[in-house]
């Protein structure tokens, strides 16, 4: 496959703009090693899905240059055909990249789109929306909530996260919820759920850590019974993925699960709330071909 092949999707908005200076960085990068390539931009919400639909037809790969939000459309444009996704991770969290242990740096990130190894990964369904890394509801969604607040108050990304999450904490909120699955059923209030096809959400928080991309599989966790105070001293362990064990959280791999809660909550589908429960995951095994380091 020669670099002429292919074709880099990006989001001038992604990381706080930040996608802007990368692209730069790329195009620079790819005259200089003196190759050929094609590049669109994503200008609204779903174009990045219409423009990798498009460009599967003539490219042999298509890197999705931005966040987590432009992995997931460019992902679903590509899924259940041959053309491989690659990721050039600049947004805020780039948490499937986490997943997928992609390099940050643009260049070393570069030279994996092109000479990194193809993979058939799994994709994942919560309700009738398809993702890619993490979905799921509660507290994630609380901090989604109160992180867009401080957005508006910071250009940093991870900042803006953080306070949300603290916010978030201030105002604990747990609903009572029915989770059933193919090995059985769980009553308890919840503080959240998470149906894992990859690792990390939020920026870096390890919410599946033993979540593998590649198995058939989605990792389930369940938070649940905590106070305010429990959660303070759980919350660290949790950022690191060192959570799992303890008498607050359930863990468990399944191909769907189904969730009933009240109050009702609205879901998290790779960082974008949408509306929600009930809801079922279920997986979608070798759904998108993805390049991976070698």
């Amino acid at each position: 496959m020669t670099l002429a092949d292919t074709h880099i999707i990006w989001n001038p908005i992604a990381g706080n703009g930040a996608a802007r200076a990368v692209f730069a960085r790329v195009q620079e990068r790819l005259r200089a090693l003196g190759e050929d390539f094609s590049a669109s931009m994503s200008e609204y919400a779903g174009h990045a899905v219409e423009l990798a639909r498009a460009a599967a037809a003539g490219h042999g790969r298509v890197i999705a240059l931005g966040g987590d939000g432009t992995v997931r459309e460019v992902a679903m444009g590509l899924a259940g055909c041959a053309t491989p996704l690659a990721l050039l991770p600049c947004g805020t969290g780039n948490d499937l990249a986490r997943a997928l242990r992609l390099p940050t740096d643009p260049e070393q990130a570069l030279d994996v789109a092109l000479h990194g190894q193809v993979r058939d990964m799994d994709a994942a369904m919560a309700n009738d929306e398809m993702y890619f890394n993490v979905a799921g509801f509660g507290f994630d969604v609380d901090v989604l909530d109160e992180t867009e607040f401080f957005k508006t108050r910071t250009k940093n990304g991870s900042l803006a996260y953080l306070r949300g999450l603290f916010a978030a904490v201030r105002k604990l909120r747990l609903r009572r919820t029915h989770i059933t699955w193919e090995g059985g059923e769980l009553d308890r209030d919840v503080l959240l759920i998470a149906a894992g096809n990859g690792t990390h959400f939020g920026g870096g928080m390890n919410v599946t850590p033993q979540a593998d991309p590649f198995d058939g599989l989605l990792d389930i966790c369940v938070i649940h019974d905590v106070s305010k105070l429990t959660l303070v001293t759980v919350l660290p362990r949790f950022l690191k993925g060192h959570h799992l064990g303890t008498r607050f959280v359930t863990y468990f791999r399944a191909r769907e699960v189904t969730a009933v809660c009240d109050p009702v909550s609205r879901i998290e589908v790779d960082g974008e709330v949408l509306p929600g429960t009930p809801v079922t995951f279920r997986v979608l095994p070798k759904r998108v071909r993805v390049v991976v380091p070698a």
